[in-house]
């Protein structure tokens, strides 16, 4: 069995126990089978809205429950991290950014703030939009950066239905978020894109020109830094 393979099933034996805890072991495989039949997958199933859960399968609570498993899981993972990791380069934050979005299914836009050696400060969720769309609000973004006293930024969003190719509209709003920071001495390290579990960093593949990165704060040893292994 391939890793994917066993990862389903592993996520799928833990919706049996929460529902052997809920409904009894007698109604639970029965149950079971008629999510699977229904939403497919595991991850379908944890990342549907409570009306589709709860619509003459499950009753509220159950799929209350259900419904929170996600959220749980994010937060246990960011625990690992602690409060304030230090999110320095790509290599090194690609893990904590990967916890932002297990079970979403929409896009979510995150601002990461960080202090001058790259120790997280806040993630803030400035919007969550829909399966392939989530606004983007350029003072939203800096009143956060600017009431953190934040010295550096990430931008970070997910595409839920697994793209790995930034829109124009990822690469619009890097360089007008780029372009507002700059006369605050603000640094926009990355935007990067969560897709199937992939990372896709907009500054690594040249979307945006390297020289407008540099550009910021070339003596900035975390802006030069950023991309190293």
């Amino acid at each position: 069995m391939s890793l994917a393979g066993r990862r389903q099933k592993r996520c799928m034996n833990a919706i049996e126990g929460v529902l052997k805890f809920v409904c009894g072991d007698t109604s639970a495989r029965e149950t079971l089978d008629q999510l699977e039949t229904r939403f497919l997958s595991p991850a379908t199933i944890l990342e549907s809205n409570l009306s589709a859960l709860g619509d003459d399968i499950l009753d509220q609570d159950t799929a209350e429950l259900l419904n929170a498993i996600p959220a749980l899981a994010r937060a246990l993972q960011q625990v690992e991290y602690g409060a304030n990791p230090r999110l320095d380069t790509l290599h090194g934050a690609a893990g904590y950014l990967r916890t932002l979005f297990i079970g979403v299914p929409v896009e979510q836009f995150f601002l990461l703030c960080l202090d001058d050696s790259g120790r997280l400060l806040d993630c803030v969720l400035l919007q969550s939009g829909t399966l392939d769309q989530t606004p983007f609000y350029l003072s939203h973004l800096l009143k956060n950066a600017i009431d953190l006293g934040a010295a550096a930024l990430i931008l970070c969003h997910n595409h839920p239905g697994g793209t790995l190719r930034p829109s124009r509209a990822d690469i619009t709003c890097t360089e007008e978020a780029m372009k507002a920071l700059y006369p605050l001495g603000i640094m926009l390290l990355d935007h990067v894109i969560v897709a199937a579990d992939e990372i896709i960093s907009l500054r690594d593949l040249g979307y945006v020109p390297a020289a407008s990165w540099i550009r910021q704060g070339p003596e900035k040893a975390l802006l030069r830094n950023w991309l190293a292994q």
